[in-house]
């Protein structure tokens, strides 16, 4: 799960967080990634975003071919 942690729509503390507690997904399977921002944080850190959802696409569904 990605999210921006000053995210004001979304909080950390009362949406987030219980929102990742509730995934059925074992902890050994999920993970909540946090990036420095709030709602629109996609531009900043676009990169680093974008290699963290193809990495977990590569994880679950295999490389690119």
């Amino acid at each position: 799960m990605l999210n921006g942690r000053e995210d004001p729509f979304l909080p950390l503390k009362t949406t987030q967080i219980p929102m990742y507690e509730l995934l059925a997904t074992p902890g050994d399977h999920k993970e909540h990634k946090l990036y420095p921002g709030g709602h629109g944080l996609f531009g900043l850190f676009y990169r680093q975003i974008q290699r963290d959802v193809l990495d977990w696409l590569d994880r679950y569904l295999g490389p690119v071919e």
